[in-house]
């Protein structure tokens, strides 16, 4: 390996470290603000008097939200039940 070969080998290898570290950060940012966000639907849901449930099983983009007599998701707007 020649020593310009080498120098391009360390260097790419510090860039993707840094890169590495980068995303690091930014997936701990995420998994706070999302922690956040689910600890902020659950105390307005429970302020309404709901419940939030499990994925919706129609679409599965959303919670279902849990009433009593009924579970509906806010997303596509499937109900049943309970």
């Amino acid at each position: 390996m020649s020593p310009s070969s080498s120098f391009r080998s360390e260097t790419q290898h510090r860039a993707l470290l840094a890169r590495l570290e980068s995303l690091a950060a930014r997936l701990e940012a995420a998994e706070r603000h999302q922690q956040q966000l689910e600890r902020t639907v659950a105390a307005l849901a429970r302020e309404t008097g709901l419940s939030v449930g499990c994925p919706c099983t129609h679409c599965s983009r959303s919670n279902m939200l849990m009433k009593p007599g009924l579970l509906y998701c806010p997303e596509c707007g499937y109900k049943q039940s309970i």
